[in-house]
């Protein structure tokens, strides 16, 4: 996982943005990192090409969402001012498109390194058929997404919890996880949770610990296997009786066909989440690695 230094925030200026974007000020205050809000407005409101008063509309909409856009950074700056040391560079966005295609863009222009989103949770019925923004927006995501519950507050990342299937080789990488986070100097909880003992995974927790159970990799790590029927409910009662400040899921990359037979467990995370959730997918531990040695085989 890269360094940490530009933060996406997208919000609509929700109370549940509002929350994100809080947790995002201080997360980057500790990180010394810069904060990007994006807000969008979707093209069935704002369409210009269409004529002088579409155009002359779609500018009075984006005027309107710039002015919502500064009260939302003052509010947001004074709910965290005394929290902050050092208040980050914020750069605000106001954009006319879809939304999950302004944030590739985004994260392609500015080199954003994390996605901050906010999540209301399940709600309805309707929520599990078509999913939330943020459980929509993990998919695929150009970074790392970390997802913040409605009504989860900012606390310093003393203890994570890393929820493996063992089934995924990246895991391993996990370090890169921990010296992304450098400033909290983590301890990282291991956890498999089974769902019956017939499981087939590709490793066993005893590998992990050969690999981070060692006074001179500088990590406090512990690991776990539980079974439970519900995953999802026992990683997150996992983190709440051990104290974690974030839970970490990895969303592997399956074919399409899987995708539509198979419910996607960090979708039900996202839905479900008590605690802030960082969900990773296929390549973002690896990614830092493959460019540095194309670097070095370049100069060779």
């Amino acid at each position: 996982m890269k360094t940490i230094t530009s933060i996406l925030v997208p919000t609509d200026f929700s109370a549940v943005a509002r929350n994100a974007f809080k947790y995002a000020l201080r997360l980057a205050d500790a990180l010394d990192a810069s904060v990007d809000l994006l807000h969008c407005i979707p093209l069935s409101v704002a369409n210009p090409g269409y004529g002088a008063f579409t155009s002359s509309l779609s500018t009075a909409v984006c005027d309107e969402g710039r002015r919502d856009m500064n009260t939302f950074i003052r509010q947001g700056l004074s709910a965290t001012s005394r929290f902050i040391e050092f208040p980050p560079r914020i750069d605000s966005f106001v954009e006319i498109g879809d939304l999950r295609s302004r944030i590739d863009h985004q994260v392609s222009e500015r080199g954003n390194q994390l996605l901050v989103i906010g999540t209301a949770g399940r709600r309805d019925g309707w929520d599990d058929f078509l999913g939330t923004n943020a459980s929509v927006l993990i998919k695929g995501a150009p970074c790392p997404v970390l997802v913040i519950p409605r009504n989860a507050t900012f606390q310093p990342i003393n203890r994570l919890c890393f929820a493996t299937d063992l089934r995924d080789i990246s895991t391993f990488q996990a370090g890169k996880l921990l010296r992304a986070l450098r400033p909290f100097q983590p301890a990282i909880d291991f956890l498999h949770v089974r769902t019956d003992d017939k499981e087939v995974t590709e490793y066993d927790l005893g590998l992990l610990r050969e690999v981070f159970d060692h006074p001179d990799t500088g990590v406090q790590a512990s690991f776990t296997d539980r079974q439970a029927e519900d995953l999802v409910g026992a990683v997150f009662a996992y983190a709440s009786e051990h104290h974690c400040d974030l839970v970490v899921m990895h969303r592997p990359a399956r074919p399409w066909f899987h995708r539509l037979l198979r419910k996607s467990t960090t979708s039900e995370a996202v839905l479900r989440a008590r605690l802030p959730l960082l969900i990773l997918n296929e390549g973002d531990l690896v990614a830092a690695d493959a460019k540095s040695a194309a670097g070095v085989t370049a100069q060779a």
